[in-house]
């Protein structure tokens, strides 16, 4: 099907128009209403970029990352007729932009807090909400995005490093290993402060006793490990290479308890910190993995101490299982194009706006690019 727009003949073809059905099935017409009205950002006035056309729009953004503001909005108008007839098509990229900030980014942050919650367990009250927490596994990501060097993106963001034209917006995230949805996420200039907002933002109950996060990161946020270890979490993490884990005691089961040396920027558990290190060799069993296979990886951290009761094998099963590196945002990002995935707003609100549409695309299609562990027992 081809879309006349400004002069462009844009072709949507069938892939496109059934990833369009897609964010439409993922998010009805009424829901995105409902939230523009919330918000506050239904338009007083009739336009050719309505607030809906434009929550879709943001959307349909990550779905065509390639194409002009322009492109996106004919394959959004010309593959989906029924539902953006009230879109005009002579709408510049000037108009778009400023479309986008008529929108803001409340409707699309309240978009990604109604799928956290749709996918929260019931708590009652006699159990104080301990429910949410007991037995659920959650995996942290952090994810660098690439913004522009724009003076306001600089005061939000920072400066960039080097020579470079972008600057880093760091996103990170909690997401429930079991419907690989993302329960909780911040938006920050560094991945330590992203991490530090995140347990903030956190909704009560979500963390506590019974609850096992995973990681697979270079160095653990001190801040993250001692909050969690505080809520009464336990933690698995694979390390990078560089991470210093002297040994202090072996255990029996090939584990070893070790006081850690902070990782670089002060992150990682502080050095009066006892942790266990399992040897790792990317499976579901304990053993390191041999320098001639490639590994650069090989090993796990946990805050599990007690070798009798979780013994290596088990730990290393449950990390295994939990699907760490594989279970969300980043593997989603990272089929985008390549491992750089660049952002287009130029003022920090509308790179907000662009982010929290990532999360609101990637819950659309979790379930075709990450594995489905809904079955999985992830606790023996």
């Amino acid at each position: 099907m081809a879309a006349p727009y400004r002069g462009i003949r844009c072709e949507t073809h069938l892939p496109d128009r059934l990833a369009l059905r897609m964010l439409v099935q993922a998010f009805r017409p009424e829901l995105m209403d409902r939230l523009v009205d919330e918000a506050e950002r239904k338009e007083r006035r009739s336009r050719l970029l309505p607030a809906r056309v434009m929550m879709y729009f943001t959307l349909a953004m990550w779905l065509f990352e390639t194409s002009s503001y322009e492109e996106v909005l004919a394959k959004l108008t010309g593959g989906l007729p029924e539902f953006f007839e009230e879109a005009g098509d002579l709408a510049s990229a000037a108009a778009i932009t400023r479309a986008r900030r008529r929108l803001g980014v409340e409707p699309l942050k309240a978009l990604c807090g109604h799928l956290a919650a749709s996918a929260e367990p019931e708590a009652s009250p006699a159990d104080g909400g301990t429910a949410r927490a007991a037995g659920r596994v959650l995996a942290f990501e952090s994810v660098a995005l690439e913004a522009p060097d724009t003076p306001a993106n600089r005061v939000a963001f920072g400066a960039p490093d080097g020579d470079c034209r972008h600057l880093n917006v760091w996103l990170t995230s909690l997401t429930d290993c079991r419907t690989r949805v993302v329960v909780a996420s911040a938006i920050a200039s560094g991945a330590d402060h992203g991490a530090e907002s995140l347990l903030v933002r956190c909704p009560p109950g979500l963390i506590g006793a019974g609850t096992l996060v995973v990681g697979d990161e270079e160095t653990i946020p001190s801040n993250l490990w001692h909050a969690l270890a505080e809520a009464g979490a336990d933690q698995v993490w694979q390390l990078g290479e560089h991470a210093q884990l002297p040994a202090a005691r072996g255990l029996p089961d090939g584990s070893y308890l070790s006081a850690p040396v902070g990782g670089h920027r002060g992150t990682g558990p502080r050095r009066e910190t006892v942790v266990r290190v399992v040897p790792w060799n990317g499976t579901g069993r304990p053993g390191a993995r041999r320098a001639e296979e490639g590994g650069r990886r090989d090993r796990l951290v946990t805050s599990i101490l007690d070798d009798d009761a979780v013994p290596a094998d088990v730990i290393a099963a449950r990390y295994a299982r939990a699907g760490a590196g594989r279970a969300g945002v980043r593997q989603f990002t990272g089929q985008l194009d390549g491992q750089r995935v660049f952002l287009r707003s130029k003022s920090p609100e509308l790179v907000q706006q662009e982010i929290y549409a990532l999360l609101c695309t990637y819950h659309a299609v979790r379930n075709l690019v990450s594995p489905n562990y809904a079955d999985v027992r992830l606790y023996e």
